[in-house]
């Protein structure tokens, strides 16, 4: 595993994973792609966060949102738009960070590494 942690992507574009993949690995991480966000991570899954896009998250909801709470990893969720209901579901789903697209800057680096910080201790 590499040393700055492990990112689990659940984004449902292809394009956008590998770009992610790519961002990622270039910074340090192990980008992993999570077809399943609903599977517990592996034992032991340390410095570990995900990485969530909008349209996976509101599958996810429509299916219980304590799904991401049951699994204790921090996540940081990529919207379209912030909207109350939105912020409302990713509260109640213990959602770390929720970053609004487009992405500028670090901002997506700072959320990750902040997530996995939260989930080395």
């Amino acid at each position: 595993m590499a040393e700055a942690g492990t990112v689990l992507i659940a984004v449902r574009d292809s394009v956008l994973t590998d770009s992610l993949r790519f961002s990622l690995e270039l910074e340090g991480y192990e980008a992993k792609l999570c077809e399943r966000p609903l599977d517990p991570p592996a034992d032991g899954a340390l410095r570990t966060c995900l990485l969530l896009d909008q349209e996976v998250f509101t599958t996810l909801w429509g299916r219980g949102g304590g799904v991401l709470t049951r699994f204790g990893l921090p996540t940081v969720l990529m919207v379209n738009q912030r909207t109350k209901r939105l912020m409302d579901h990713a509260n109640a789903a213990g959602v770390t960070t929720v970053l609004e697209k487009p992405l500028l800057g670090g901002v997506l680096f700072e959320a990750i590494r902040s997530a996995l910080d939260e989930n080395a201790h």
